[in-house]
């Protein structure tokens, strides 16, 4: 119970014992949250403005299908343009809430389910799955550890059977229905996934991947949290969408990389093959978005902060290296680079001196050695040293 007491409405939402309680509470699960409110009476804002947020997924939107799904958080976002001072203010102030929930965590899982059944995570009270698990969330509810850095997954074309590192797996659910399946990778792992279609995502580091068992409708459609690689199994009559919190790329058949990490400042796309077609989702009152056609060795750069997206040709093998172990960086700032090694190792990495990380950096570094090793091979090319923490951390200092 103490664990709640510093909690957000954010974390709230976030946390599956919270959304059991909201989409079908048992007795006990009741009773603990009316004695948490009543010991920790200062949460209960928090927990009334989390209940108001799952409410506006859960009143009337039940049995939506995917497209009216994410029309509905377009929605309930340009809901406050468009009304009264104080309402916009109330509906801003959840869009803003929104977004980070959707992002980070999962309601995305209730979001995506089409029946009462499938709101419900049916886990045993003694289940504990362990801080950075990599795992699959089945449509029952259940969960599949990945336990192998690099964890391979492909499904079946009917999508009722399912095959995790060479383990074949049957979810509870009938063949042929679009049930929503989600990968989380936490730092440290990687996962490569086959989907139902022939579609091949590599997920990276610090990723999560909302899917369908099956494509059974016009669209093929996912959303992807973090950094993957997509290679799209052609299919002209049906288009394979990737739904970010800024970006949604349009695609028929091809092969592109795409980093929108919730933490960082640039959304960033990178096309290797093919033709895509980036929807920039306008965020704001000033903000339009707009759509960019993008062409094979073309890279956008959506600002966050500011709106505006830059396209320029580049090596694409540059950006899609990690796929194969492997970061390439050409004059890329030492804070970005530092980051991507921080994701793949799981380690913190610290700047003793901010400035620091405005050095540029350019070379190889093989993510097959461990993390002392490859800031000894950094150091070679930027006037930078490190030091090791007794926790396990880096500190990055000048020469």
């Amino acid at each position: 119970m103490e664990k709640y007491r510093d909690y957000s409405t954010v974390d709230f939402l976030n946390d599956e014992s919270f959304l059991r309680w909201q989409s079908n509470p048992s007795a006990q699960e009741s009773n603990f949250w009316e004695a948490f409110q009543n010991k920790y009476p200062g949460k209960r804002d928090e927990i009334k403005e989390a209940v108001t947020i799952f409410k506006l997924f859960h009143s009337k939107e039940d049995g939506l299908a995917m497209d009216e799904q994410y029309e509905l958080w377009k929605r309930i976002q340009k809901e406050g343009k468009n009304s009264a001072r104080t309402i916009f203010l109330h509906w801003l102030k959840y869009a803003a809430i929104l977004s980070l929930v959707f992002l980070s965590g999962a309601l995305t899982y209730y979001f995506y389910q089409h029946t009462e059944t499938q709101y419900q995570l049916e886990l045993a009270e003694d289940t504990k799955i362990g801080k950075g698990e990599a795992m699959i969330i089945l449509p029952d509810g259940s969960r599949v550890s990945l336990e192998k850095q690099l964890s391979e997954i492909s499904y079946s074309q009917n999508g009722n059977q399912l095959i995790v590192n060479r383990d074949t797996i049957t979810p509870k659910a009938a063949a042929g229905d679009e049930l929503m399946h989600k990968v989380i990778i936490p730092y440290g792992k990687k996962s490569m996934i086959v989907l139902s279609d022939g579609t091949r995502v590599w997920l990276n580091a610090g990723s999560q991947l909302v899917y369908p068992s099956i494509f059974s409708g016009e669209k093929r459609q996912v959303m992807l949290v973090g950094e993957a690689f997509f290679d799209v199994a052609k299919n002209p009559e049906k288009p394979f969408f990737v739904h970010t919190s800024d970006v949604i790329v349009e695609v028929t058949g091809t092969r592109f990389d795409i980093s929108a990490y919730p933490e960082d400042k640039l959304v960033q796309t990178v096309l290797e093959e093919g033709k895509v077609t980036l929807n920039i989702e306008g965020k704001g009152i000033l903000s339009k978005g707009g759509k960019i056609e993008m062409c094979p060795n073309q890279k956008v750069e959506l600002n966050r902060e500011t709106g505006e997206a830059k396209t320029q040709r580049v090596d694409v093998s540059k950006y899609i290296s990690w796929k194969d172990g492997m970061l390439e960086f050409e004059k890329v700032d030492l804070v970005r680079a530092l980051k991507q090694v921080e994701r793949y190792y799981n380690v913190r990495v610290f700047l003793a001196d901010p400035l620091t990380g405005c050095y540029k950096l350019s070379g190889k570094l093989d993510l097959k050695d461990d993390p002392e090793q490859v800031l000894n091979v950094i150091k070679l090319t930027v006037p930078i040293d490190w030091q090791k923490k007794s926790n396990g951390d880096f500190v990055i200092i000048n020469k």
